[in-house]
């Protein structure tokens, strides 16, 4: 149909081994059911072959002859069986897509999820595939189950209706052929470029389904209605789609002229098969096997056309599949060296000139180098951009130096189990989660291997300064107006992730921005009580606000991604370096 065989079963077999992995006793069900389905209409034909002989020898007698019966009864029979196959195809088809699609997508989670680095997110490609297989995760498993269902049935029954025809003259199934192959050959290979073009256009669609997040959004809602933003962003879609539209509407053209073209081929081809099979029957040939060749004309053709169609739906089913293949079996980014040693704790922690770039050529840190000691509380400042968060990234390893080398202990940190090497950190990020889960759950989620502890969980929210929500809200209250909770502040929101952060038992605790979201008085309030919070934890602070530094043992200043200075807070104001001119700014805005 349009396909070589090679490439046919390229891209079919990744879908039907999908397909039997997620439900291989109902998938096996399934496809016997519809064996029997592409077979009835073949009985149908020949059994009204056979009726129809019949009554041409019984034309003048007894009305009825035990003769008629057998056919009869196999008519009906046939029937039958059609109509009892359909609510049970159906059913096994629902059952299995419910299994196929879970299984898509526990697939595209662990694959996403299970990456162990952010590299991936870095590359646009990446963004594209998983929007496409995202977003067609939903349809794309029954579209297959659907269309292949069809296609193998259709298949089957122009498969019968072609050796009943050989049955009766071999010239038969090589003239209906020609009049409906072309035709259906070219109809799918030009709508196979109509979907190529609808799935490849992933980067236009992803383009379009942002503008229009943007105008949905209530993230965006109020800047939106503030600045007037709905004919700018209408505008920016259209765009979009103007151009993915040309592709499709070209390819679409190019199908409707071709196929015009080869409909009076198929005409001629269908009627010199009629002629010659008039003339065989006007020969002495049974009125039966006429009947047969004018009911084939019309079943082949519907089932051929059919095929084109269901196949066209079929082949993009199979293409979404093959690029699930595809992104399931994508190389990790990070490089494994093995099992790793296994740590569980650590004195030293050594940077030894240690640069990144990120994978777009941007530079983020060049030639940084300095100790963390065990115990130590250490703060990093600087300007954004000045590599601060990149520094953190490194550390816990969601990157790999592109230059120099981060030690634990002496040993590389790319030679550590990296399973291990996380269990020993907690962190609050300046974009951290809020999860539709309640609150208990949504703290306990740090340490999600042990059923949470209610004493435990209070103590987290009371270091976090959520200690008032738990009272007011109780742990079981479901966070998050998506399913029906409670919506918090953003601060209050930032408060439950500091209290996420302080439930896991780690050795070393990353703040990135921990007080972003608190009014000053909490902010004062959180920094008040910085030792208790740490509890004899390593510690890194990342900051603007430099009045909450000055409790660190140590202060780490950052400049465009490198360390231009290091000391105590009093240490770097004698030095009247950068962190003294950072300071005397914001004391400045105070002072004003």
């Amino acid at each position: 149909m349009g396909l070589g065989k090679r490439s046919l079963w390229r891209l079919l077999l990744p879908a039907l081994r999908h397909i039997f992995r997620a439900s291989p006793r109902e998938s096996a069900l399934l496809l016997g059911l519809l064996v029997l389905g592409g077979l009835v209409p073949v009985a149908v034909l020949g059994l009204t072959r056979a009726l129809v002989d019949q009554l041409a020898t019984t034309l003048g007698g007894s009305p009825f002859t035990p003769t008629l019966l057998w056919p009869l009864v196999g008519l009906a029979l046939a029937f039958g069986l059609d109509f009892l196959l359909t609510p049970w195809v159906v059913y096994l088809q629902g059952s299995v897509n419910e299994k196929l699609t879970a299984r898509v997508h526990l697939l595209l989670m662990e694959k996403v999820a299970g990456t162990p680095d952010l590299t991936p997110f870095e590359d646009p490609r990446f963004h594209d595939e998983l929007q496409v297989l995202r977003d067609q995760a939903p349809y794309q498993p029954l579209n297959l189950l659907v269309f292949l269902g069809n296609a193998f049935r259709e298949v089957l029954a122009a498969l019968g209706v072609l050796l009943l025809l050989f049955g009766l003259a071999p010239f038969f199934p090589l003239l209906l052929l020609l009049a409906t192959l072309p035709q259906a050959w070219l109809t799918f290979r030009l709508q196979k470029g109509v979907w190529e073009a609808l799935l490849f256009g992933a980067p236009e669609a992803r383009r379009m389904r942002y503008f229009a997040e943007v105008l949905l959004s209530p993230e965006t809602a109020k800047e939106v209605r503030l600045f007037g933003l709905l004919p700018f962003f209408r505008r920016r879609y259209l765009e979009v789609f103007h151009s993915l539209y040309q592709s499709l509407r070209r390819a679409r053209g190019r199908q409707a002229l071709g196929t015009s073209l080869l409909v009076l081929l198929s005409a001629l081809f269908t009627a010199l098969a009629l002629f010659l099979g008039l003339r065989q029957t006007l020969l002495g040939g049974s009125l039966g096997s006429l009947v047969l060749l004018l009911q084939s004309v019309g079943s082949l053709q519907q089932n051929l056309y059919a095929l084109v169609q269901d196949g066209g739906m079929l082949y993009e089913s199979l293409l979404y599949f093959e690029k699930l293949e595809s992104f399931l079996a994508r190389p990790a980014s990070m490089a494994e060296t093995g099992p790793g040693r296994k740590v569980q704790g650590f004195e030293e922690i050594r940077f030894e000139g240690v640069g990144f770039c990120y994978p777009n050529g941007k530079r983020a840190l060049a030639g940084v180098s300095f100790a963390l000691r065990r115990g130590e509380r250490l703060a990093l400042v600087g300007e954004n951009g000045a590599g601060k968060t990149t520094l953190v990234k490194l550390l816990l390893r969601f990157y790999d130096p592109t230059e120099g080398r981060i030690l634990v202990d002496g040993i590389d940190l790319r030679e550590i189990d990296l399973k291990a090497w996380r269990a020993l950190i907690t962190a609050v990020f300046q974009d951290f989660g809020r999860y539709a889960l309640t609150l208990e759950e949504n703290v306990a989620l740090s340490d999600p291997d042990v059923k949470p502890d209610p004493n435990r969980v209070a103590e987290a929210l009371r270091l976090g300064g959520a200690w008032e929500l738990l009272q007011r809200l109780g742990p079981q209250a479901l966070l998050s107006k998506a399913f029906g909770g409670t919506e918090l502040s953003l601060g209050e929101w930032q408060r439950v992730a500091l209290s996420r952060a302080f439930f896991r038992k780690a050795k070393l605790l990353v703040l990135d921005e921990p007080t972003a979201s608190l009014d000053p008085k909490e902010e004062a309030h959180l920094y008040r009580r910085f030792a208790e919070m740490a509890g004899g934890k390593t510690v890194i602070l990342i900051t603007h606000r430099l009045g909450s530094v000055r409790m660190a043992d140590r202060i780490l200043v950052l400049q465009e991604g490198r360390l231009v200075e290091e000391g105590t807070h009093e240490e770097l104001l004698r030095r009247k370096g950068a962190y003294a001119e950072l300071w005397r700014l914001q004391a400045q805005l105070y002072e004003t």
